[in-house]
């Protein structure tokens, strides 16, 4: 019953940072409103269906990304279309089922998404001189929390089932020290984005979540009065950044346009703002095997065989 009480609590509070709907579309041209497009349309005239995966809230989303997005629609020089899902899970499906081109994934979703539907990387970004990021355990700073030990029958808040940072790397801890989430914490649920899961612990409707740390850092950067009431107590081994993807599907032509796009945007003035607004100093081309750490950390979680 606690269990389902503190989820149940932790839905309601954070209805007005996730949002209701499942679902949006943004055309990001100033042209006049989208229309759908013809099942029979040319893939020149049909737009580059995009999207971040929910590693922030959707409103963060829109506001971040959307900009981000729109400069890149202007960099290809063709029509971007932002869509948005509620889940890593269902981002994957758009792009496993063709209705999604491009999309920016955490690391767990570009690994899983590589061997079985034949995602590519496109680009990943190099925030203070590094592509990678780690999973951060944090609770607040004026609770008894130091360490895993005290974080038994506390309440819990995962990212996303498919997140690395968010999910997996509590479950390889947890599953090393042979311990059940389900009965090792007072109750668990899901926030479906970092900056959730960080508002979740600063309010105090959970004692403890695991989040990315470039997101992390991100928003303690943009609150610094509210970063200084949490407390980090553990930390991963460094994953590489989580990418953007492009569908197999996708014009190999277009594909390449995306990419140096990508990789040039630094080197613009306008880029180069937009980039230091989302803490990203330029974006570099990782290779496959840079995840196969996160495979592995899958593994020992128990997420994949």
């Amino acid at each position: 019953m606690r269990k389902l009480l503190g989820a149940a609590l932790l839905t309601l509070l954070l209805t007005g940072c996730a949002g209701s709907q499942n679902v949006r579309e943004v055309r990001l041209s100033n042209v006049a409103p989208s229309q759908s497009v013809p099942a029979d349309a040319s893939p020149v005239t049909k737009p580059v269906r995009v999207a971040a995966a929910s590693m922030i809230s959707p409103q963060e989303t829109i506001r971040s990304y959307g900009v981000f997005f729109a400069y890149l629609e202007e960099s290809v020089g063709h029509s971007v279309e932002m869509v948005q899902r509620k889940t890593y899970e269902e981002t994957y499906d758009l792009l496993r089922y063709g209705t999604l081109d491009v999309a920016m994934v955490c690391t767990f979703t570009y690994a899983k998404g590589h061997d079985e539907i034949g995602l590519e990387l496109l680009a990943a970004p190099e925030v203070a001189g590094r592509a990678q990021y780690r999973s951060l355990i944090i609770a607040r700073e004026d609770s008894t929390i130091r360490n895993w030990d005290d974080l038994s029958g506390k309440r819990f808040a995962f990212t996303d089932p498919l997140s690395a940072s968010g999910r997996i790397y509590p479950l390889s801890v947890l599953k090393a020290k042979e311990l059940d989430p389900g009965t090792y914490f007072a109750s668990t649920t899901y926030t479906y984005s970092h900056d959730n899961s960080i508002k979740a612990v600063v309010q105090g409707v959970v004692d403890a979540a695991s989040v990315d740390s470039l997101v992390y850092d991100q928003w303690v950067r943009q609150n610094p009065d509210l970063g200084v009431t949490l407390r980090i107590i553990d930390k991963s081994d460094w994953m590489p950044s989580p990418p953007l993807v492009v569908s197999k599907r996708v014009d190999p032509e277009l594909k390449e346009s995306f990419r140096q796009a990508l990789l040039t945007m630094h080197e613009d003035p306008k880029g180069k703002e937009i980039l230091q607004s989302l803490g990203i100093d330029r974006f570099v081309v990782p290779e496959d095997a840079a995840y196969e750490v996160v495979r592995e950390l899958a593994r020992k979680a128990g997420v994949l065989q």
